[in-house]
């Protein structure tokens, strides 16, 4: 299954991400401990959205004349 996403969905996933990652900074900082392994996947996850290209980004292979050929 491919799901596209748009410019607005890759901004809200990368910003609860960060925010997930900011409160694991926050519990650091409280108790002193963090699960590190769950925070790189969490900047793993962060940088391939950072990364993805965009729908609108993306150029067209063919032109519509080719397509409708």
């Amino acid at each position: 299954m491919t799901v596209e996403l748009d410019k607005n969905s890759i901004k809200t996933l990368i910003g609860l991400i960060t925010v997930e990652i900011d409160r694991l900074g926050e519990a650091k900082e409280k108790y002193g401990f963090y699960d590190p392994g769950y925070f790189y996947k969490l900047v793993d996850i962060r940088s391939k959205l950072m990364a993805m290209p965009l729908a609108e980004e993306l150029p067209s292979a063919f032109s519509n004349e080719q397509w409708q050929e």
